[in-house]
């Protein structure tokens, strides 16, 4: 199990709760946590600073921009 930091809640619907955060070793991630557990996969910076920004929504970087990488 990796280490994880949580950095930054993007939304937060009571059921569900979509973060950024990042590894031990400091790559961005995008976490999606529900009352079935929790999923961490690896995004690139980019994608990083445009949800920071919402310049993309949760659902697309999830879709399509994931690097495929569970970390956690």
């Amino acid at each position: 199990m990796n280490a994880i930091t949580i950095q930054q809640t993007l939304l937060d619907c009571g059921d569900a709760r979509v973060v950024l955060a990042s590894d031990a070793d400091m790559r961005p991630v995008v976490g999606l946590s529900t009352h079935g557990g929790e999923r961490f996969v690896q995004i690139d910076r980019v994608t990083m600073l445009e949800l920071e920004r919402g310049m993309v929504d949760p659902g697309t970087v999830m879709a399509e921009r994931c690097a495929g990488l569970a970390v956690a």
